[in-house]
């Protein structure tokens, strides 16, 4: 019987693969620190509330688990094994204890640039708008605002000689259709 197809049959995996598998654990678990770190930014970042950060946590493990479930089926097939829960926390652990710190660091100062370039896009944006609304202003100015001003003065001059009549026109049609439809009643505004 050939070797390869005794290894399959007896379920035995030679030494050094088996050291090969134990090191892509570790560096899966080192992954899967990273993707600790970048969720507890984006959850700073985000400043996420009690709900927020709940339902941030289900996505965050969810997540997690699948990356952890596509590395395995990609580096040993997907076999659990002892060694692999242990590479995986060995993993988590030397990432937690050598390089969280300053990841965490480097994902901050990214976020904050971010935000950074955010804010001047914003304040860009606002300037061409302003840029693109600055004619109609202008015209608004020079048109609206004096015309305002005439319906000002005419509105008082044409109030004071024709009010009084333009009034009493009024009433006497509000009398008439109140005769005519009882339901309509109306009271002057004076």
């Amino acid at each position: 019987m050939p070797e390869l197809a005794w290894r399959v049959v007896h379920g035995l995996v030679p030494l050094l693969d088996q050291f090969y598998y134990f090191a892509l654990t570790i560096l899966i678990g080192m992954v899967a620190g990273f993707c600790y770190d970048l969720y507890k930014v984006t959850r700073g970042t985000l400043r996420l509330r009690r709900f927020g950060t709940a339902l941030g946590d289900i996505f965050f493990w969810l997540i997690l688990t699948g990356v952890v479930f596509i590395l395995l089926l990609l580096g040993n097939w997907g076999e659990v094994r002892l060694y692999v829960f242990l590479g995986l926390a060995l993993g988590v652990i030397l990432y937690l204890n050598f390089f969280s710190r300053s990841t965490t660091s480097l994902l901050n100062l990214f976020f904050r640039a971010i935000r950074q370039l955010g804010l001047w896009l914003l304040m860009l944006l606002a300037l061409i708008w302003k840029a693109l609304c600055l004619p109609f202003r202008i015209l608004y100015l020079m048109v609206a605002v004096p015309l305002g001003w005439t319906a000002k003065v005419l509105n008082k001059v044409t109030g004071r000689l024709i009010g009084k009549p333009v009034r009493r026109l009024k009433q006497k049609l509000r009398n008439r259709i109140a005769s005519i439809f009882p339901i309509f009643e109306y009271k002057d505004r004076e």
